[in-house]
């Protein structure tokens, strides 16, 4: 069965239910004009979560339990180096 073609307006208003077409086993090809720019294809098959991209470091699982005071006035904004960078010393005010 040869995929369905909408040209980019129709798809656009009709996204969702592409989507759900595509989602159950579908293929939608979106075209402008007759020269064809995008295919929303079904998923693959996801057997198992991937990887983390930092893996491979070996860090450990409690790399970010800690408390870090660093972050900690990063986070609630008080900066105490023209740059930015926090020194570990409140500022001389």
């Amino acid at each position: 069965m040869p995929p369905a073609t909408y040209k980019i307006a129709e798809a656009r208003a009709r996204f969702s239910e592409l989507l759900a077409r595509a989602k159950s086993g579908e293929e939608i090809v979106i075209a402008k004009g007759r020269e064809p720019h995008a295919r929303i294809v079904p998923p693959t098959e996801v057997t198992g979560r991937e990887a983390a991209p930092l893996r491979h470091l070996g860090l450990p699982d409690d790399l970010f339990d800690g408390h870090d005071p660093e972050q900690a006035a990063i986070d609630a904004g008080e900066y105490n180096d023209p740059l930015g960078i926090w020194r570990g010393t409140p500022d001389p005010e």
